[in-house]
């Protein structure tokens, strides 16, 4: 098979990922909708270092001048202008709606939450649409202008220097985060061994490091780790391959390979990481949360389905995901990636709070409910 090392190195890194996914919450409901409604912060937490982890490390690699021999070439994200604004609109507002993000999308399969599923269809219906709708919103000037523009370009400044210190930057926003976190309660009074530790859930501090570590490896393979760019690249592929390709994928690349290998490993991924700590169910939500939504599972199913669409469409408009967007992308100082992200998590917030609105305190005291379920 053509391409198999980029395959194989794709579902490791993907497997990876998957792992850290799951260890830390992050495709947990509570954890996603905590974090948007600023009342659980650990996932926002977790981010901050990994941009940290990664940022440092590219930082110094570049003051060293160890690029080439280390193949640490970062990806900018190009500066899209509106197209930002549009796709971060649609973006935060489905991961609001659906408590998942592309990746997390998937990883919540591997972990037993077969609802999402529907996401999952959702997400490559999304893809679909937009290879449909591309030239009509480049018509329309949504799309069409690319950029570079970077932190470090505009400031002046060497990006080696301002990289560590952006790191170092997250790294305080973590610290501060956490300082303010009203959820924060991991490993206080609490005495674990090694097994105990490993299968419980994990702690933000060494999950974001394992983050930034897998994100960097994956830039070393001369790639980029980012979800929604990897679904697009598993559509792509198989488009080619039933003989229907997408305009929007015009040749299978190693490149592209590499990346349906990514999604695909999350699957895996957060399989084995949800059988190791015994948490692998069948339970969507906690009843809690799901009657402060709808209580109907077909109806939370076509919100998913739906929301997997707009995700789709908001990450290829825009310009990227949570991952792709902001934990990998911060550290190279895109100021696309800035746009995109601020867009969505602004949008989320938003909507996150108005879909609790009046029943605030509802979702607070549904909290002890999801720490006895993996939801």
């Amino acid at each position: 098979m053509e391409h198999t090392g980029a395959l194989i190195m794709g579902l490791i890194t993907g497997l990876l990922f998957g792992i850290v996914l799951h260890r830390v919450g992050a495709i947990r409901y509570s954890r996603v909708e905590g974090m948007l409604l600023l009342r659980d912060l650990k996932i926002m937490k977790f981010a901050f270092v990994g941009i940290a982890t990664a940022s440092i490390i590219y930082g110094l690699v570049h003051i060293f001048g160890l690029q080439d021999a280390l193949n640490i070439h970062p990806r900018i994200m190009p500066f899209m202008g509106i197209a930002h604004v549009v796709g971060g609109f649609l973006f935060g507002i489905a991961m609001a709606a659906a408590g998942f993000c592309p990746g997390t999308c998937v990883a919540r399969v591997g972990a037993g939450k077969f609802v999402s599923i529907a996401g999952v269809i959702g997400l490559i219906l999304g893809i679909i649409i937009y290879a449909m709708i591309q030239p009509t919103l480049v018509e329309a000037g949504i799309l069409g202008k690319k950029e570079s523009l970077t932190l470090y370009g505009v400031l002046g400044i060497a990006y080696g220097p301002l990289a560590v210190a952006w790191g170092v930057l997250f790294l305080i926003f973590a610290v501060v985060a956490d300082w303010l976190d009203p959820a924060k309660k991991y490993f206080e009074g609490e005495k674990k061994s090694f097994s105990e530790a490993l299968k419980a859930e994990w702690h933000w501090l060494p999950s974001g490091i394992l983050a930034g570590l897998i994100i960097t490896w994956a830039t070393m393979q001369g790639e980029y780790l980012g979800f929604s760019g990897a679904t697009l690249a598993l559509v792509g592929w198989v488009a080619h391959a039933l003989g229907h390709p997408l305009s929007i994928v015009p040749s299978i690349s190693e490149g592209i390979i590499w990346h349906a290998g990514l999604i695909l490993g999350v699957l895996p991924g957060a399989f084995l990481s949800a059988i190791v700590s015994r948490t692998f169910k069948f339970d969507v939500v906690p009843p809690s949360f799901a009657e402060a939504v709808t209580p109907l599972p077909i109806v939370r199913m076509v919100l998913v389905f739906f929301a997997g669409i707009f995700l789709a469409l908001g990450a290829m408009i825009g310009g990227g995901c949570t991952t792709g967007a902001f934990i990998s992308a911060y550290p190279t100082l895109s100021i696309g990636s800035m746009a995109q992200s601020a867009t969505y998590f602004v949008v989320a917030v938003l909507t996150a709070n108005l879909i609790y609105f009046g029943r605030w305190q509802k979702f607070i005291q549904s909290k002890p409910d999801a720490d006895k379920v993996y939801d």
